[in-house]
C-alpha cells in the first residue's frame, strides 16, 4: 500500500491583518452613539394587545353556522340522540354560541 501526501490547499486564517501603530495613530478614533433602552414587553401590553386583536376579529357567518351545528350535536349526544328534541337543541346551541360569541 502506498501513502500519497496530502495535496489539499492549506487552510485559510480568520486572523486579522496587522496595521503599524502610524496607520492608528493617523485616523481619528470614531465616537459610538450610546445605544437606546430596550423596551421589554410586559405582562399589561400584551394583554392589550391581544384584547385589541381579539376586539376587532369577528367569526364568519359560517363560522358561527358550525359552531352552532357542533354545539347542537353535543346537546343531542348528552339526551342520548332522543328523537322529537332537534330543533330544541339547535335553539339551545344559538343562544349559547350567541352568547359568547357576542357577550
Amino acid at each position: 500500500m502506498e501513502i500519497t501526501p496530502d495535496s489539499s490547499p492549506a487552510k485559510r486564517t480568520r486572523a486579522k491583518p496587522k496595521v503599524s501603530k502610524d496607520a492608528v495613530e493617523a485616523k481619528p478614533a470614531a465616537a459610538k452613539k450610546p445605544r437606546a433602552a430596550r423596551k421589554s414587553p410586559t405582562a399589561k401590553t400584551a394583554q392589550a394587545e391581544m384584547a385589541i386583536v381579539a376586539a376587532t376579529l369577528e367569526p364568519m357567518p359560517e363560522d358561527v353556522g358550525s359552531m352552532i351545528a357542533t354545539a347542537a350535536y353535543y346537546l343531542a349526544a348528552a339526551r342520548n340522540f332522543m328523537p322529537g328534541h332537534e330543533l330544541d337543541d339547535w335553539l339551545e346551541a344559538e343562544r349559547v354560541v350567541h352568547a359568547k360569541l357576542y357577550g
